[in-house]
């Protein structure tokens, strides 16, 4: 045998033995987040070849992990991939009980869905396009850029760079592979390259690891001259800071908890359990609500949606505007400061407590003999569906991050975005457009509940606008080419607020596959983009880069 084909057999045998390979693709997109997905159909229906890359063996992102109630009051003002999605999830209803049946009338259009529905119709998805290939279980750990020299090397972490907007964010360079191993092995890797990345994680990863600079937590109040920035007191749909809302700047993002599932069909329930972290000092707060006499049943305690096939969604409540009730919900403030920056165990750590506390809140409801009977009844009745996760004890495998790192941009997006124009009384147009938000600027608690300000929980806002155009600037990252960024996008803590919604995650993921296609086309990088050509595509494909109305009149813009 020659020595050029021995050495070429062992480095293959190598490559098997050691579980390293090498790939490649027109798109790259990174996390199967809903954004993720979208990029990638987008990205392979422009005729590009993608490799979509997931941390977990599940797609859809939180969507797929409880959060199936819709965040979006004017549907019309989101189309493309979204609708196309509403539209899968109420076939699968009327294709599988009827159109009369009471699964498609709760569904309503598509908008609520079971956890699984949604993974299954995000899958097929990505399944109905031969140019995608999914890959689960990898986690990307490092990536290679090449600079102003020509050299390949390996990257420097971005930066966090906080408050006003840097001079210089130092030497551009260009990303052109990632490496992502098995998190349950990491001998086994797989370097792959692009000409085109998209990061969808929720946390910028990608991005930080390419060197994108990037900022957490809150601006102050002057810094971008929004009325709603940094510290603030609100009471809920009100405009008008309260006593103690100083504006300024600090480390917080606001909290997670996770959307949770539950069934009253005894027969598909499996019962929620005591966790041993569980520590009954955590719902002081919710209890001394009890004690004052203002809850008089479950609903003032948490959000119930009604799901199709006999199931609820429950969300953390806002403290209403008139009882000032619950001072705590599923929210666990504070605690997840630290996620955006953590690594792997970190946050592990963090979910784990998180869960403790989301599931030890309805075992108090049923269980705590403080709780009034009435209540204790009510919360009885829920149990963990056994036809839900069912590889994960039934409870849900993403937790609902709603802000990591927000990526510096070439267009930084910020409350003064809602602002109207005098002569047309709407907001001002973005040139470059290429989706819309038009839900509220929604923060949940940054802080947890401080009897000090009883019936409010320190940063939680909602401040409702008209649509906004939402520019393709804000996915272009300074200083890093051959990457887009439709989730961690470049916002302030505020801006962001109206951009965090799923629907609009999609949009910008649709956005981002389209550009990279039209880019590649052109020879040219996204950043240099022809965007008017990725406008008129977007629109093609059903999407929706402006939408105007004049219902809502904001106030304190």
């Amino acid at each position: 045998m020659k020595p050029t084909i021995l050495f070429a057999l062992l480095a293959s045998l190598g490559g098997v033995l050691f579980g390293s390979e090498s790939q490649q693709a027109d798109v790259v997109v990174v996390a199967a987040s809903p954004g993720g997905v979208a990029a990638a159909v987008a990205a392979a229906r422009s005729g590009a070849s993608v490799i979509l890359l997931e941390e977990k063996n599940h797609v859809g992102g939180v969507v797929s992990a409880g959060l199936t109630n819709t965040d979006i009051y004017k549907k019309a003002a989101v189309g493309g991939l979204f609708a196309e999605f509403v539209k899968r999830v109420r076939e699968h209803y009327v294709r599988t009980y009827g159109e009369n049946s009471e699964q498609v009338k709760v569904c309503q259009g598509g908008h609520m869905f079971e956890a699984k529905v949604s993974e299954r119709v995000f899958r097929d998805m990505l399944a109905g396009e031969k140019n995608i290939r999914l890959i689960e279980r990898r986690r990307v750990i490092s990536a290679r850029v090449v600079g102003a020299d020509g050299v390949e090397h390996e990257a420097e972490r971005g930066q966090r760079m906080n408050g006003t907007q840097p001079k210089d964010f130092g030497p551009s360079v260009k990303l052109v592979s990632i490496t992502a191993e098995d998190p349950t092995d990491p001998r086994i890797k797989v370097e792959i390259r692009a000409k085109t990345f998209v990061d969808a994680t929720y946390e910028g990863d990608l991005a930080a690891l390419a060197g994108v600079p990037y900022r957490v937590g809150r601006e102050s109040r002057e810094t971008y001259g929004e009325v709603h920035a940094g510290k603030i007191y609100l009471r809920f749909k009100d405009t008008n800071p309260l006593p103690g809302s100083t504006g300024e700047a600090d480390a917080g993002i606001q909290a997670f908890c996770f959307r949770m599932h539950v069934t009253k069909d005894l027969a598909n329930a499996v019962p929620i359990e005591k966790p041993a972290a569980f520590n009954r000092d955590d719902y002081r707060a919710m209890l001394d609500d009890l004690r004052s006499g203002k809850v008089t049943k479950l609903t003032k305690l948490l959000h119930v949606f009604p799901m199709p096939n006999g199931k609820f969604e429950l969300n953390n409540a806002h403290p209403a505007g008139d009882t000032g009730v619950p001072s705590e919900s599923f929210d666990l403030a504070e605690e997840n400061w630290g996620w955006p920056e953590a690594d792997v165990a970190e946050r592990e750590r963090i979910f784990q407590r998180y869960w403790a506390h989301s599931e030890g809140y309805l075992w108090l409801l049923q269980n705590d003999a403080e709780v009034p009977q009435s209540i204790r009844d009510e919360a009885r009745q829920f149990g963990f569906p056994k036809d839900e996760f069912i590889d994960n004890r039934h409870r849900p495998h993403h937790i609902y991050v709603r802000e990591g790192r927000r990526i510096w941009g070439e267009y930084n997006f910020t409350e003064r975005d809602a602002a109207l124009d005098n002569a047309t009384g709407l907001p001002r147009r973005k040139p470059d457009g290429i989706a819309v938000a038009e839900f509220g600027f929604d923060s949940h608690s940054v802080h947890k509940y401080d009897p000090a300000h009883p019936g409010v929980r320190e940063g939680y806002i909602f401040i409702e606008h008209q649509p906004l155009e939402l520019p393709y600037r804000i996915l272009v990252p300074k200083r890093v080419d051959g990457l887009l960024v439709p989730v961690a996008c470049s916002a302030s803590h505020v801006g962001y607020q109206t951009i965090r919604m799923e629907p609009v995650f999609m949009a910008l993921g649709e956005a981002c596959g389209i550009a990279a296609k039209t880019a590649m086309d052109a020879k040219t990088e996204v950043r240099n983009v022809d965007v008017p050509t990725v406008q008129r595509e977007i629109l093609k494909c059903g999407g929706v880069i402006r939408y105007e109305s004049t219902a809502i009149k904001p106030a304190g813009l």
